[in-house]
């Protein structure tokens, strides 16, 4: 943990000195304001999001793919065209 004042005073050192996986934390009086992280860990932390978003739509598709499983395509488009005649125009 280092405070505003001390990345201010010694931000080259600091920088210089991050530990790939322990991230520093900044406080600004006291409280927990932002985290500095190296770009290796940055890019770590953005695979898994990506990650873990695919996944839940995938989730999300299989889902829906369970619900409509006893849905016909002829249904779906009886649906789609019922829907473009119904739908307002403002859109």
């Amino acid at each position: 943990m280092v405070t505003v004042t001390e990345i201010q005073r010694n931000f080259k050192y600091i920088l210089d000195n991050l530990v790939p996986k322990n991230p520093t934390l900044i406080l600004r009086d006291s409280v927990a304001e932002a985290v500095i992280l190296s770009f290796e860990e940055y890019k770590r932390l953005a695979n898994l999001e990506k990650k873990l978003l695919k996944s839940e739509m995938f989730s999300i598709l299989d889902e829906l793919a369970e619900k409509n499983k006893n849905i016909s395509f002829e249904e779906i488009d009886r649906d789609i065209e019922y829907a473009k005649k119904h739908a307002s125009r403002r859109y």
